[in-house]
């Protein structure tokens, strides 16, 4: 499951620490003012109020995710509707079925909140996104891109255990290359360089391929979970990306945003141009350091 990258979840016991470190350094009770900014503010009671909803969350994250609600809503409201919420919780839940539980129970949220939460990502994302528009498709940044993508190929992808059984398949083809192909028709997979499906290194070898070609032994080791695979992709429909960048503008576009998205120097800073904009201040010395890791961030990437 997708989360926020720069939330923490700690226990209910540190959370509920923090808010009585809150109260107990607050002069006018729950009227006090822990985060203010531009036409808004986010007071101690509002602050219980999150955490009771959020009662897994550290005071740290309840207040992150408190002023991007409303710095982020001014701009991007529509593009976090309770529609879209509720598609994004819908696709996710069943994307999950039976481990949907099991897997909020990990980040510390419950089907409860998990709305609210999700409706703070679309808005962070909905920001990050434009960022990314108004600033990271440049002539540089696509000239990047362009010079590591492929465009998409038709192959028969196969993933073998051992290297013999890859051999053997290798075989099988040199002996009856109809026999091969309609055998394997199930492994028959369109895949470009930003696939996600096809290890990095098969994607190499199977680019050197012209149709009706054949690869080697190719190994491939999993970085995740250490385990290696043999593979043997048989090219189908080849193609050549040519000269014209242009042509590929929007697979590019896609490559430099899923970098970015990525990239939490990058979206450290795009947050701290929006605290920047709307003026949030944290009142509250308790919580002076709320935001630091998004200013520092923003600064070290100058």
């Amino acid at each position: 499951m997708k989360f926020k990258k720069l939330s923490l979840v700690l226990t209910t016991a540190l959370a509920g620490a923090a808010l009585v470190t809150l109260s107990g350094c607050s002069s006018s009770g729950t009227n006090a003012t822990v985060v203010s900014m531009k036409g808004d503010t986010i007071q101690v009671s509002d602050l219980y109020k999150e955490a009771k909803t959020f009662p897994s969350f550290p005071t740290t994250t309840l207040l992150q995710n408190m002023t991007f609600d409303k710095i982020f809503s001014k701009e991007f409201s529509k593009d976090a509707s309770d529609a879209k919420v509720n598609k994004q919780f819908n696709s996710l839940k069943s994307q999950y079925g039976s481990q949907f539980d099991s897997a909020l129970q990990q980040q510390g949220l419950t089907e409860s909140n998990f709305k609210p939460y999700l409706k703070t990502q679309l808005l962070e994302q909905a920001a990050i996104v434009k960022d990314i528009k108004d600033t990271q498709y440049t002539k540089a940044n696509l000239k990047t891109a362009w010079s590591s993508y492929h465009p998409s190929v038709t192959a028969i992808v196969l993933a073998e255990t051992s290297k013999d059984a890859a051999n053997k398949a290798i075989a099988s083809n040199k002996s009856n290359a109809a026999t091969f192909d309609k055998d394997n028709s199930a492994s028959k997979t369109t895949f470009d360089s930003t696939s996600t499906t096809v290890p990095a290194d098969v994607q190499t070898a199977a680019f050197k391929l012209k149709n009706g070609e054949i690869s080697s032994v190719i190994t491939s080791t999993d970085s995740s979970t250490g385990s290696t695979s043999y593979y043997v992709v048989k090219m189908v429909k080849a193609s050549d990306k040519g000269t014209d960048m242009n042509k590929y503008k929007s697979q590019l576009e896609g490559v430099i945003k899923t970098q970015k998205e990525a990239d939490t120097t990058y979206v450290s800073g795009v947050i701290a141009k929006y605290l920047k904009k709307n003026n949030v201040t944290v009142k509250e010395t308790a919580f002076s350091s709320t935001f630091s890791q998004f200013t520092s961030s923003s600064s070290s990437s100058k």
